[in-house]
Order: structure tokens, then sequence, then C-alpha cells
């Protein structure tokens, strides 16, 4: 193997960590505070709270089931 190989193999690791940083933080900067305003905007009834509570229950069944079909 020739040093231009591992060079390139080096700046490639180091070029990619460097774009999803970037990315990361990007998508990070576009959507900072959307989720706490959409919260405080909306009035939570108890119908509201059921329904995200049962969402959220499905969501864990939903995990859970795929977690077993993995395994088999």
């Amino acid at each position: 193997m020739n040093i231009e190989r591992l060079l390139n193999m080096v700046i490639n690791q180091v070029m990619r960590r460097l774009v999803n940083k970037g990315i990361g933080a990007g998508i990070s900067a576009v959507t900072k505070g959307r989720g706490a305003d959409q919260q405080n905007t909306q009035a939570n009834t108890p119908a509201d709270i059921e329904q995200q509570q049962a969402a959220k229950l499905a969501a864990k069944r939903a995990r859970q089931a795929a977690k077993i079909g993995r395994r088999l």
C-alpha cells in the first residue's frame, strides 16, 4: 500500500466527519425553536393529551415488534 492511498483514506474520513457536522449544524440552525413554539401555541385539552399518550404507546409497541422481528 503506498503513501498516496493512505493519505486519501485519512483525508476522506476527516472530510466525511466535517461535512456531517456541518450538515447537522445547518439542520439544527434551521429547525431551532420550532418544536417549543408549536407546543406552546396549542391548547392541550384532555382529549389531545390522551391522543398523544396513545400515539407514544403505539410507537413503543412498533419498536418492540421491530426488535422481535430482527431477532427472528
